[in-house]
Order: structure tokens, then C-alpha cells, then sequence
């Protein structure tokens, strides 16, 4: 990820924002939250079972 100055609100190449001259930090990632672990869990749960229907609906 790229570094960003909130102070003039553009991303930065090195460590000292060029426009302003405020020193910028790494930005910090934020973890995946729990529901959107569920809704991915749950999708692919759904399309494995929907995928298992078309297989056995093209057996018969």
C-alpha cells in the first residue's frame, strides 16, 4: 500500500511529504471483519451445494 499525507490528502513516495514536509507513517492494516468471513464462508458453501444440484440434476 501505498504511504498517504492526510494533511494534503495524496500518497507519498518516501518517508516526508514533498507538498507539506510532514513526515508520514506506514498505514496500518485493518483485519477482515467476522461478517465478512461469514458471508464468504457461506457463499461458497452455497455455490458448492448449487454446483452439486447441476451435476446431479445432468446425471439424471
Amino acid at each position: 500500500m501505498a504511504k498517504w499525507c492526510d494533511v494534503c490528502d495524496r500518497p507519498v513516495d518516501g518517508d516526508v511529504c514533498e507538498m507539506c514536509g510532514n513526515s508520514v507513517q506506514e498505514p496500518e492494516r485493518e483485519p477482515v471483519p467476522l461478517r465478512w468471513r461469514f458471508f464468504v464462508v457461506a457463499t461458497a458453501i452455497y455455490l458448492i451445494w448449487r454446483l452439486y444440484q447441476l451435476i446431479s440434476w445432468l446425471a439424471h
